[in-house]
């Protein structure tokens, strides 16, 4: 009942509140806009001189990103390396895991299925006409 209660009274004053300040800042603080007197209208650009065959041509965006690419690299290099030390000291604590051992066996072939011809699949019963009793 405390929690509602104050839940409530905590959404209240925050309605309160904004609803103050919308009153407050109706009509006081408002820009006055006039018309405007003129349309835009068509600037002629200057003409840009030719330019200096001397200076090196700007970088193209591939070199621009492979410059920040670069800069990636360097200021993740302390994180990685960080991070491949800490990936190899618990790859190392960890046992590696071996194979089971194989039960012994009284027979002369270790593996059962050795034995089988799988070459040679006996034939599948031959299908019978009237219906099973559990189907």
């Amino acid at each position: 009942m405390r929690a509602t209660l104050l839940i409530s009274f905590l959404v209240l004053l925050w309605v309160a509140s904004l609803c103050s300040a919308q009153a407050e800042s109706t009509g006081k603080n408002l820009i006055p806009v006039k018309p405007s007197y003129h349309e835009a209208t068509y600037v002629p650009q200057a003409e840009q001189p030719a330019e200096d065959p001397t200076l090196p041509p700007p970088p193209t965006p591939r070199e621009q990103m492979y410059v920040f690419w670069i800069l990636g690299k360097m200021l993740s290099y302390p994180i990685d390396k960080a991070e491949s030390y800490v990936y190899g000291f618990t790859k190392k604590s960890k046992p590696l895991a071996e194979g089971a051992p194989t039960p012994a066996t009284a027979t002369a072939t270790p593996n059962p299925f050795s034995s089988v011809n799988w070459s040679e699949i006996p034939p599948a019963p031959p299908a019978s006409g009237r219906a099973g009793k559990n189907r």
